[in-house]
């Protein structure tokens, strides 16, 4: 491939949508939204405060440091890549648009399953609308954080780029373990030691839609995969609002 046709490549869409800088702008709203609801209401999210544990054992306590290590890895990524620091507001709109797109399967798998929407619209509607928005938006973010990024990436590069082991068999079963592990993380405690059994409804449908958007992330980015997931659980405390 010739040097202009490589520069032309980084600079197209899909490569700008993959960029960390295009990825941390993009969620940087969400991300201070869910930080500055949360410092006012509270939230029973588990991946920030299961990130806040981490990061307590290297002695790190301040509730704000679970944002801090999201934004500290996309710059990180950002600086590992040397891309350049501009931000393009045509690819954002584009972004917001593909997350919008790709909902749409998301919403109807739930719509064959049909119980995760019963169950979420069961428990929105004994809160109040604004700290399910912030859950929604919160979660979107950290579970993608932790499930797609830190998940499958640290799956990638330890067993593709320090063992080379075949990517193609690595992505899969990253997909499959990150998938299941997605699923049973929502379930919890109390589900699983309700006396009703496993639900497998539920862990079917949340393990497919872990998969999916797991696929979104490898084939989109990471950005798109978090707005992708916002959208559908604000969908969800919609229906469960209506």
């Amino acid at each position: 491939m010739s040097r202009s046709g490589s520069v032309k490549d980084r600079n197209s869409y899909v490569s700008l949508t993959h960029r960390p800088l295009n990825a941390l702008v993009f969620l940087l709203p969400g991300l201070v939204f869910f930080q500055i609801g949360t410092a006012c209401y509270g939230t029973s999210l588990l991946a920030p405060r299961d990130l806040g544990r981490l990061l307590g054992f290297f002695g790190a306590t301040a509730g704000y440091l679970p944002a801090m290590l999201i934004v500290a890895v996309l710059l990180i990524q950002h600086l590992f890549h040397k891309d350049r620091w501009s931000v393009q507001p045509t690819v954002l709109a584009g972004m917001a648009c593909e997350s919008l797109a790709w909902t749409i399967p998301l919403l109807a798998l739930s719509r064959l399953t049909g119980l995760l929407l019963s169950q979420s619209a069961a428990e929105s509607a004994a809160s109040n609308l604004l700290p399910q928005v912030l859950l929604a938006v919160g979660a979107g973010i950290y579970e993608e954080f932790m499930f797609r990024l830190m998940m499958i990436s640290l799956g990638l590069l330890i067993f593709v780029d320090v063992f080379e082991l075949p990517k193609s068999w690595v992505t899969g079963i990253a997909v499959l373990v990150s998938s299941c592990l997605f699923s049973l993380y929502h379930l919890g405690g109390n589900d699983l030691n309700g006396g009703g059994g496993f639900p497998l409804v539920d862990f079917v449908f949340r393990a497919a839609a872990g998969a999916y958007l797991a696929g979104i992330y490898i084939i989109r980015g990471f950005a798109i995969t978090v707005g992708s997931h916002i959208l559908f659980n604000l969908y969800v405390v919609a229906v469960a609002a209506g």
